[in-house]
């Protein structure tokens, strides 16, 4: 959910083979850090939209998706260096994973990483953890 990713995403997904017969987008400011540090309600809303993709479209695959120079993130740590942003959000990414899949056990959850190279976004690097 930043505007700034917008073109790039599309350029990595249109590019990548993980998205092969479409997909779905929920989009939560923060991604992992409102269903790790959210309330219940916020976690239930969450799994349920999942569960759309899940039982409605048969979503076999989970990509959660986080990148450097997070606003959401921001907002609620200080964080000394990029590195310690990093650490903490791949914490949240595999507790997120433990909680969809405490639910859907049955789908596959990635990891991707988007290293901003400039503060706009025209440049990133993606990788898949």
């Amino acid at each position: 959910m930043d505007f700034r990713l917008n073109k790039e995403v599309r350029k990595w997904i249109a590019e990548s083979d993980l998205f092969d017969g479409g997909f779905d987008v929920i989009s939560l400011a923060g991604a992992s850090k409102d269903l790790i540090d959210g309330g219940k309600e916020i976690k239930t809303n969450f799994l349920k939209h999942i569960g759309v993709s899940v039982d409605l479209h048969q979503v076999e695959k989970i990509i959660i998706f986080h990148h450097s120079d997070c606003g959401a993130y921001a907002l609620d740590y200080k964080f000394g260096s990029p590195e310690e942003e990093k650490e903490k959000q791949l914490k949240d990414m595999k507790k997120s994973k433990e909680i969809i899949l405490e639910k859907y056990s049955k789908v596959e959850v990635f990891f991707v990483w988007g290293e901003l190279k400039d503060e706009d976004g025209e440049e990133i690097e993606f990788k898949v953890l």
